[in-house]
């Protein structure tokens, strides 16, 4: 029987022995590290003027030629890795004479045979390449990948590969539809990862208006706040009473954007909406786009429920010029108490502050002046009434 002694100098002997496992693993990584810098310098060097006409040429039309001489695969390894630094950098042409170089290199079919590999992390890590080198030949497989892929963050590595690679808009709203089946709430980052795409998302955001999927349908609501399309009117009138909260409120923001949507009708209807981040949207949008026959409406919803209408709708009479400036001195003249009466105050403090600043301009003075003298108006009236 062993004695507690015995079983220390065992435990001692053991540990010491992991230690020393582990410390020579270390050291020899240490060592593969050094000798993959050492053949990677030495690549680069021999490299170099090769990689210089690379950049020098890249404006031309004629095919980027290959290296002179046989170019082995740990050197091929090694200059993938430096075109993928100039194809980050560059954009048009010039990438994609980079990305025909890597095909004529043989760096595409090398990636192809990664992605139908055992090991999950090298097909993303091929993915990736692929993505990199926008090969379209690669769409296929990285969609068959994408596919098998659980929910982690190699499923947006492979997608992003697909959206650089993708053919046309097919390939685009599949890869969407895969993503969506998760059903997790990503959408902007749905919308980032295809913007990295050159085909044309437009008519695929607008496609997605029309589906019954609410989160394709949000996609493409998202979408299309970054990207300008025309005759979007249709659509977005039938979302606008649609059962999902989300999707009101981003239709309604989507329609804010077009001075020409933002009937009086319209106005008025959503003023009088149950979601208060529709009324704040609309509040908000007059002021942006300078729609000052809307003044009344806005003078109106100052005193709404909610604070961030109340707030939206007090900022936007500010930018409206002298029009909407007067319009908050009224509300000052018309109540002497409650929260939009101070608010309406604060606005009107912060618009006099701005204009005392620019009194140098002979225009920006003159309207300082009108301000000041509506303010003082108010004043003297609410004074009189108390």
């Amino acid at each position: 029987m062993q004695t507690p002694l015995e079983t220390a100098y065992v435990f001692l002997y053991v540990l010491s022995g992991v230690t020393v496992l582990g410390l020579l693993v270390l050291f020899g990584l240490k060592l593969r590290n050094i000798a993959a810098e050492k053949r990677t310098k030495l690549c680069l060097e021999k490299y170099q003027d090769y990689f210089v006409y690379l950049q020098a040429h890249g404006e031309e039309e004629e095919r980027l030629r290959t290296p002179y001489g046989e170019v082995t695969l740990q050197e091929k390894k090694i200059i993938q890795k430096k075109l993928f630094e100039l194809m980050e950098r560059f954009t048009g042409v010039h990438r994609q004479k980079l990305a025909w170089l890597c095909e004529d290199l043989g760096l595409v079919d090398l990636d192809l045979k990664r992605l139908g590999g055992s090991w999950k992390w090298t097909r993303v890590d091929a993915a990736y390449n692929l993505g990199v080198m926008r090969s379209q030949r690669a769409v296929p497989g990285l969609l068959q990948l994408l596919e098998k892929l659980d929910y982690d963050p190699s499923l947006f590595i492979v997608a992003r590969a697909v959206a650089k690679c993708a053919r046309n808009g097919n390939d685009l709203d599949e890869m969407v539809r895969q993503l969506v089946k998760h059903r997790k709430n990503f959408h902007p980052l749905i919308v980032d990862i295809l913007s990295e795409s050159e085909v044309d998302t437009g008519p695929l955001y607008v496609a997605f208006l029309q589906e019954a999927d609410t989160d394709l349908v949000e996609i493409g609501l998202i979408g299309l706040s970054v990207n300008n399309q025309s005759n979007l009117e249709p659509y977005l009138h039938k979302l606008v009473h649609a059962k999902e909260k989300e999707v009101r409120i981003k239709a309604v923001k989507l329609m804010c954007k077009d001075s020409r949507l933002l009937t009086d009708k319209r106005v008025r209807e959503f003023f009088a909406h149950q979601d208060w981040e529709i009324r704040a949207a609309v509040a908000k949008s007059i002021g942006t786009l300078g729609l000052a026959v809307h003044i009344p409406l806005l003078k109106k919803a100052v005193v709404d429920s909610n604070w961030w209408v109340c707030h939206h709708s007090a900022r936007s009479l500010a930018q409206l010029n002298i029009e909407g400036f007067q319009a908050l001195c009224e509300i000052l003249q018309e109540g002497r108490f409650g929260n939009h009466v101070q608010l309406a105050h604060q606005v009107v403090q912060e618009e006099l502050a701005k204009g005392k600043q620019k009194l140098d301009d002979q225009e920006k003075q003159l309207q300082y002046n009108q301000k000041l003298h509506l303010y003082q108006s108010s004043r003297r009236k609410t004074i009189s009434t108390a």
